[in-house]
C-alpha cells in the first residue's frame, strides 16, 4: 500500500478533509488563514503513513470529534487501528494497581501502551525494508553454507595429497575409532556391560569391533 506522500489522490482527499475540519469542528483559536500550514505540517508528519490508513483515520475522527484534530491524534488512530489512543494516564493508572487486580483488559493495555512506546523510540517499521533485510541474510547464510563445503572440499584434497607425500596418516573413519576405543576399554578392564552399551551407541557390534 503506497504511503501518503506518493498518492496523490489521498493528498487531495486529505486536503478535503482538513478544509471540512475548518468548517464543521471548534477551531479553538486556530484561524482560517493558517489553513496552508496547518496542511503543511499535516502531510509532512503523515506522509510516511499508508495513504489509505490516513484519510480513513480522519474520517473516523470525524465521526467522533467535535474538535479539530491534531497530527498525533490521528497519527494515534492509526496506530490503533481507529481505537482510541492509548493515554499515558491511563497506564500510569493501570501501573499503579497491584498485579492481582488487573483485569485482562489492563494487561493488554500496558502491553500495547508499551509496545507504542517502544516503536516511537525506534522508530517506524518499514515492511519493505525488513524484508529486504531478511532476503540479505538468506543470501548470506546460503553462501556462508557454501564456503564451509568448499573449505571442507578443499581440506580433504590438502589430506589426501599430504597422505601421498607421506606427511599425514590416513584418517580414521568413526567406526575404527569406536574400534579402537572398544579396544581400550578392553584392556583398562572395562566390564562387559559399559563396553555393549558404548558399542551399541555408536551402533557397533561387540563381536565385530572384537
Amino acid at each position: 500500500m503506497p504511503a501518503l506522500r506518493e498518492n496523490r489522490e489521498a493528498q487531495d482527499r486529505l486536503d478535503g478533509l482538513i478544509a471540512g475540519c475548518f468548517v464543521i469542528q471548534k477551531l479553538y483559536g486556530r484561524q482560517p488563514e493558517n489553513i496552508e500550514i496547518i496542511n503543511q505540517t499535516f502531510h509532512s508528519i503523515l506522509g510516511k503513513f499508508p495513504a489509505n490508513a490516513v484519510t480513513r483515520a480522519f474520517e473516523v475522527w470525524l465521526e467522533r470529534s467535535q474538535e479539530f484534530p491534531t497530527p498525533a491524534d490521528i497519527v494515534g488512530l492509526i496506530k490503533r487501528n481507529g481505537k482510541p489512543p492509548l493515554s499515558q494516564a491511563v497506564y500510569i493508572a493501570i501501573q499503579k494497581k497491584a498485579g492481582e487486580d488487573r483485569s485482562p483488559e489492563d494487561w493488554q493495555y500496558l502491553r500495547e501502551y508499551e509496545a507504542q512506546q517502544r516503536e516511537e523510540f525506534e522508530g517506524p517499521h518499514d515492511a519493505r525494508q525488513a524484508e529486504e533485510v531478511q532476503q540479505e541474510n538468506r543470501r548470506l547464510r546460503i553462501e556462508l553454507i557454501d564456503f564451509r563445503k568448499e573449505c571442507k572440499r578443499l581440506a580433504k584434497l590438502l589430506h589426501e595429497a599430504r597422505i601421498v607425500k607421506g606427511i599425514e596418516p590416513p584418517l580414521r573413519t568413526t567406526e575404527e575409532k569406536v574400534r579402537a576405543t572398544i579396544t581400550a576399554m578392553r584392556e583398562s578392564g572395562a566390564s562387559t556391560e559399559d563396553v555393549e552399551q558404548f558399542a551399541r551407541e555408536h551402533g557397533v557390534s561387540v563381536e565385530v569391533a572384537a
